[in-house]
């Protein structure tokens, strides 16, 4: 139940570092891209998936684990897709505001600011499917 989840997680979020290289034409893999936010696919959506996968596979649907498990990725998903998705916009925003800023002032520091937080509604679909597969071919492979 732990680590399928987990599994879940971890390839989805190498897969996303892979889509992120690549688009940045930028092969170099380092240990830090795997702390990522944002991008697709999400692998937070991909975590919950995973588990609400496991869960209804291992415990069926009316179980209190599905339950939960389907509770914890509507809240999870919706927090990426809303929340932090508006936080990576207004941290854009802000960002652009100091360097206009910077123009006629001393310099402020701004390249702590992360923009990107959250997730598209579509990465967030995708991670969920990614999630969903991984867990179900697991659960088969280790049962």
């Amino acid at each position: 139940m732990l680590f399928i989840p987990l599994a879940g997680l971890i390839i989805t979020q190498l897969v996303k570092v892979a889509i992120d290289r690549i688009k940045k034409r930028n092969l170099h893999f380092r240990l830090r891209y795997l702390n990522y936010y944002g991008g697709m696919p999400s692998a937070h959506s991909a975590l919950f998936a995973a588990l609400i996968t496991t869960s209804w596979l291992h415990f069926g649907w009316q179980s209190f684990e599905f339950a939960v498990s389907v509770i914890l990725y509507l809240v999870v998903v919706r927090d990426a897709v809303g929340i932090r998705w508006h936080l990576g916009e207004h941290g854009s925003i802000l960002k652009q505001l100091i360097f206009e800023h910077v123009k006629d002032h001393d310099t402020i520091a701004h390249n702590k600011i992360v923009t990107r937080l959250g997730h598209t509604p579509a990465q967030a679909f995708v991670g969920t499917v990614c999630g969903t597969i991984i867990a179900a071919l697991l659960y088969w492979w280790l049962n």
